[in-house]
């Protein structure tokens, strides 16, 4: 293991063990008269579950990245101990689980002291605990719970020697609207590796949102993985200081569509055309399609950046037609807020154009937890002049 990369895993132990002794020392006092080792790490996963869960990810981390070294016939880096043999390695641990220790806690345990302890302790890390699971429900509001084949393509795109600082700003914007495992570990490598200062800080905040204490990388400490001398000039003293600000508007969208590689690569499975009124049963129903592994385009999740009301144009309608280009069917979600929007019969119009097939789905079934989709059979939608109309309400 070469001194920087053994510098930042075993800086990430300490900071595990380190917490964890505060943790344990909090812990103590709620034991149960007669505890063993499953005792104090349910006690740990209630009072701090998602540190207990950011250790489990990090130890899956570097699993994976010894896993890669094996397969290429290299020896592992890090061999990290998976998370109860870690713990056990805390001299603290060991001096609570001695039999010495347990008897004497037994012997002076206190009912009424340690309900009282408990109920503490819980009014402490409750609120804690609520923000941050407030922090990562409003990050996952932003995302889909799903990882379509194309984002493989995406994070390849990223890893080629030839993809610019540029190109890949915009990669990791894309990416960034999905969670899952595989995406996670992207970024957790991205911010471990990127030698990029922009790109490296982007991963690590994104991160952050989703409550993973990633280790901020300082730049000095950023590896180059060239002999040749030019080569690893101009990557430390030219493309890590690069930086682009993507312009956040729909002719930028547009542009990025008709031209940028890593909108080519997309395809979603359902189009949901619905009322903004109705935003929460519709996150409802892309949470369920997403859990039967299905993609959706949704504007405010996939398109957000871009897509704001006090922007729209011409480029916002042409962004929404490709878009329904992009995708295989359409589920409309059908409301008097929806019915009585020119927008959902704009996208229903001209995905009829394109002979494409049209669902629908009541917001009351939604709220049913009724998620059968249905053709939509009734045309009370068509109009032959529906691009006047919506160009009425641009401005």
């Amino acid at each position: 293991m070469s001194g920087v990369t053994k510098h930042i895993y075993e800086h990430e132990i300490i900071d595990i063990k380190s917490m964890w002794i505060s943790e344990l020392k909090k812990i103590q006092e709620v034991l149960p008269k007669n505890y063993n080792e499953n005792d104090i790490i349910n006690l740990l996963k209630e009072f701090y579950p998602y540190e207990w869960k950011s250790v489990e990810f990090k130890y899956n981390y570097y699993n994976i990245k010894d896993k890669k070294l094996l397969n290429i016939n290299k020896k592992i880096r890090y061999n990290m101990l998976e998370p109860r043999k870690l713990l056990k390695t805390l001299p603290l641990l060991k001096k609570i689980l001695t039999k010495k220790y347990k008897e004497k806690y037994s012997k002076i345990f206190d009912e009424e002291k340690v309900k009282y302890k408990r109920e503490e302790l819980l009014r402490n890390r409750q609120p804690k605990i609520k923000r941050i699971d407030e922090k990562i429900e409003k990050a996952l509001s932003k995302t889909q719970r799903v990882t379509p084949i194309y984002l493989d393509k995406l994070i390849g795109l990223y890893e080629r020697k030839r993809t610019t600082q540029k190109d890949k700003v915009y990669i990791l914007l894309e990416l960034k609207k999905y969670y899952s495992n595989k995406i996670i570990n992207f970024f957790l490598k991205v911010n471990d590796t990127e030698i990029n200062y922009q790109l490296r800080w982007e991963a690590f905040y994104h991160l952050q949102s989703f409550n993973f204490n990633p280790r901020a990388r300082r730049q000095k400490y950023m590896q180059i993985h060239t002999k040749n001398k030019k080569k690893k000039k101009y990557l430390k003293e030219v493309y890590a200081k690069e930086k682009f600000n993507i312009p956040l508007n729909p002719d930028e969208l547009e542009y990025r569509i008709l031209n940028g590689k890593e909108q080519k690569l997309k395809e979603f499975d359902f189009f949901i055309s619905h009322s903004s009124r109705d935003g929460k049963v519709v996150q409802k129903l892309i949470t369920y399609q997403n859990e039967n592994g299905k993609n959706i385009f949704c504007d405010w999740i996939n398109d957000s950046d871009y897509l704001k009301r006090n922007l729209l144009c011409k480029a916002t309608l042409n962004v929404i037609e490709l878009r329904l280009q992009q995708s295989k069917k359409l589920i409309f979600v059908e409301s008097e807020n929806s019915k009585n929007s020119v927008w959902c019969k704009y996208e229903l119009n001209y995905y009829l154009e394109l002979n494409k097939p049209i669902y629908y789905i009541t917001k009351e079934d939604i709220e049913n937890n009724n998620f059968n989709i249905k053709l939509l059979e009734d045309r009370w939608f068509i109009d032959k002049n529906y691009k006047e109309g919506i160009n009425f309400n641009i401005k």
